[in-house]
């Protein structure tokens, strides 16, 4: 009897035994996927992207439409599965089309979705990117952008507004108008940015407005005034005369800047 009882006993410590080493093996299982899961969450913390530079071409139709090829350039670190834009269309018609591709290493269009709110429209291209520098094209138009007054045409367009969260290393923008040829007296060129941004005509006409660096949250517009003889066809008219007053405007802006 006392023989049975220690056997019994000396079962149920090894049974206990077992029973602790099964807990401390899953608790150790379970230490190690934490740790694991915590590793993979920091890796994908950790990763970032840089835009070195942005160069659009913007081509104003005679309806008043204009036509925007934009070039970023990535620089990723880490793995992404695409770019983000955000378009605001305040003061235009929307887009006529929109088109994105991947300008290098490779030359291939790209597939993305689209989503509205009030009048900022999202696109979310898709491409995937690791530890690589990447240039993007985006190609679009918009409808009936340049507004037409008695006195003057008037193209005002914020390229990146405040909400833009994303810095960029360098910033050029090239206007072109429907003619080349107008005298200094019509064409009135105004840009609103970071203060060390340069506006400038060059010899063949088009408008450059160029920005060495683009903070998080600065915005990036430019205003042009022309004659209204280049837009013929357009429809967006209001009967007032307006070149005065928008050059007031503008005087008065440039005298706070100072």
């Amino acid at each position: 009897m006392i023989q049975g009882t220690v056997l019994c006993i000396n079962l149920l410590i090894i049974k206990g035994v077992v029973k602790i080493k099964a807990k401390l093996m899953t608790g150790f299982a379970l230490l190690i996927i934490i740790l694991f899961s915590l590793t993979t969450f920091i890796a994908c913390a950790e990763r970032s992207f840089e835009i070195t530079d942005y160069q659009a071409q913007v081509k104003i139709l005679e309806n008043g439409d204009i036509q925007v090829s934009e070039i970023f350039e990535y620089d990723f670190d880490g793995d992404f599965n695409g770019i983000i834009r955000t378009i605001g269309i305040k003061g235009s018609d929307g887009f006529k089309y929109f088109k994105a591709s991947e300008y290098f290493p490779e030359d291939k269009e790209l597939e993305y979705t689209q989503s509205l709110n009030a009048d900022m429209v999202t696109y979310k291209i898709y491409d995937k990117s690791s530890n690589e520098r990447k240039l993007f094209l985006l190609e679009y138009q918009l409808r009936n952008v340049i507004t037409l007054y008695n006195d003057t045409a008037e193209f005002y367009w914020k390229f990146f507004d405040e909400s833009n969260t994303s810095p960029i290393g360098h910033v050029k923008i090239e206007v072109e108008l429907p003619a080349a040829e107008v005298s200094a007296e019509e064409l009135k060129v105004f840009g609103h940015g970071p203060l060390d941004g340069k506006v400038s005509i060059q010899e063949d006409g088009k408008i450059v407005y160029e920005v060495f660096r683009l903070s998080s949250g600065e915005m990036v517009e430019a205003r042009i005034l022309f004659p209204n003889s280049m837009i013929p066809d357009s429809s967006k008219i209001i009967n007032q005369n307006k070149f005065a007053e928008i050059m007031k405007e503008e005087l008065g802006w440039a005298k706070k800047a100072d």
